[in-house]
This record gives structure tokens, sequence and C-alpha cells, in this order.
């Protein structure tokens, strides 16, 4: 990051088990990066589609992290994705057991409309949005390091005890970064 840079805006999760991305949407510039921080016990960031909040738009690895399995709120790994347009995103966690993640609310979006806004978006995944995976465990693309910067769709071990249930995730542009839980509630401070 630059000299000039925002200043960074940091999370900390709350260990209250909620299937929630905390933000549960973002605003990025096209080649922003999103940092998706998983922790206990296992979830995926799987890119969807507005329509169908609870079924993958594709097979690209870039657009999915896989399952990732955490043990511990100690080790959380890390996810990133680049965003390639300011159109829409959307993104569920596509765990379904013991419960279904998706159709419990574990949705996020990137850069919502007005006209497809993220309550729509969750309302649908919640309403029964189609699932396409039952699978508890799996792999994940990339590679696992010991740093967060890591190039698109790949994974990275980092340490810290932020003792959230799900995903994190941060949008980094010019040295901007949001960070966002899954599976906790989280509150911004900035530094």
């Amino acid at each position: 990051m630059s000299a000039s840079a925002p200043p960074l805006r940091r999370s900390n999760a709350q260990p209250l088990m909620q299937l929630t991305f905390e933000p549960s949407s973002v605003t990025a510039a096209e080649g922003d990066v999103i940092v998706f921080s998983f922790y206990p016990k296992n979830h995926t960031v799987t890119k969807s589609s507005f329509d169908k909040p609870c079924e993958t738009s594709g097979d690209d690895e870039e657009d999915d992290s896989g399952f990732v399995s955490v043990a511990s709120a100690t080790t959380p790994t890390v996810w990133n994705w680049t965003v390639d347009s300011t159109d829409p995103a959307w993104f569920y966690c596509a765990q379904t057991a013991p419960l279904n993640h998706c159709q419990g609310g574990m949705v996020f979006a990137v850069n919502p409309t007005a006209e497809n806004t993220f309550a729509a978006f969750q309302d649908r995944a919640k309403s029964g949005g189609s699932t396409s995976s039952t699978t508890t465990s799996g792999s994940t693309s990339g590679t696992q390091t010991s740093t967060s910067t890591s190039p698109a769709g790949s994974n990275t071990s980092t340490s810290g005890n932020n003792g959230g249930n799900g995903a994190s995730s941060v949008a980094a542009s010019a040295g901007a970064v949001l960070l966002a839980v899954a599976g906790g509630v989280a509150g911004f401070a900035l530094l």
C-alpha cells in the first residue's frame, strides 16, 4: 500500500455461530481484490447469480473457493477473488450439512444495484434457491502461504484469533481495504 492510501478498515469477528457474511455486500472497482478469510468449520465462497442464489454460476476455479475446512480460529485460511468488472457479483456458501448455509442466508454481494438489491438476493436464497452441492469437505484452488497477498483464486493461511465461524472478506483497491466476516458479527474501526 502506498503512503497516500486510505486507512484500513478492520473488523473483529465475534463467535456468534451465524451463517452470514458481514458486511453482506461491498462496493468494489474493477481490479479490486476481495479477500475471504475462513474460520471454523467448513465453508465455501461460490459465485452464483441473482436469479439462482444457491446454485453455482459456472465451474471456473477463480469463482469458487471450494470447501475450506478450518479446525481452529487461530489458523484461518484466506482465498482472494479479483473483481473483473463493476457489474454485480453474487456469492453463497455451498455447505449443506448439517444445514443449508445458503438457504440460511449465508450470501454475499459485490456491487448490488437499486433494482437487484442484496436484501432481494438474500430473500431469494432463503426462499429455497436451488443448491448444487452437498459435499462437506473438499479441496480449494490455489496454494496456501503465510501472507495475505496471494493472487486471485488462491488460499492463504494466516494466524490470528477473530473467533468467527465462517469467512471474512477484504476488498482492496489502491490501498482501500474493507473487511467483512462470514459466520460472525463484525464491527468496523478506522485505524
